[in-house]
Parts: C-alpha cells; sequence; structure tokens
C-alpha cells in the first residue's frame, strides 16, 4: 500500500481528471512523469452497508495515525474535493497496491 507521503504526493503535485473506465466512475491521476492510475470511486463500506458508490473514493495508506495504533491515514476524494484524513482501521476502505 502506499505511505502518507505517496498519498500526499497523488493528492498534491498530480493532475486529477474525472472520468469512467470501463463502465467504473474515478478518477486519472497523471504525475508530472506522465505515468498515470486510475481510482475508482469505490466509496466506502461501514459494516454491511456500502455508500457513496460512484461518487467518491477512500483509499488506505500504510501509515498509522499521529494518535493511535489502530488509526491509518487515507486520502478521500468526492466531487473537486480531496484531503487527507485518519480513521479506524478495521473501517472498509479500498486499498490500491503500488510497487516499489
Amino acid at each position: 500500500m502506499p505511505t502518507y507521503g505517496e498519498l500526499k504526493e497523488l493528492r498534491t503535485n498530480c493532475t486529477w481528471t474525472w472520468t469512467k473506465q470501463n463502465g467504473v466512475n474515478g478518477y486519472n491521476v497523471e504525475g508530472p512523469n506522465g505515468n498515470s492510475i486510475f481510482l475508482p470511486a469505490a466509496g466506502s463500506r461501514n459494516g454491511a452497508s456500502l455508500s457513496s458508490t460512484g461518487e467518491s473514493g477512500n483509499y488506505w495508506s500504510s501509515t498509522h495515525g499521529e494518535y493511535e495504533d489502530y488509526d491509518a491515514f487515507y486520502l478521500y476524494f468526492h466531487g473537486g474535493i480531496r484531503y487527507k484524513s485518519c480513521n479506524l482501521r478495521d473501517n472498509g476502505q479500498s486499498v490500491r497496491p503500488v510497487i516499489d
């Protein structure tokens, strides 16, 4: 999983374009070097409840929260808004693997 720093780089140094790929809404995120990644608007899960599918995305980082080991940072997007936050790691949010 990406680190907090890698998610911050995506959020602040890349160009975000809302698009649809294979019928799935999400953002094409393009870096300054021309490489890109598609982040589906997969929504989030809380228990059995799935919400905001096709509208927003929540992507975990591998970085623990600032105050508790059971928290972790994540990247959130909805509409034109993108920010980082911290949440309990048992919440159902997306994982996007990265290669070193």
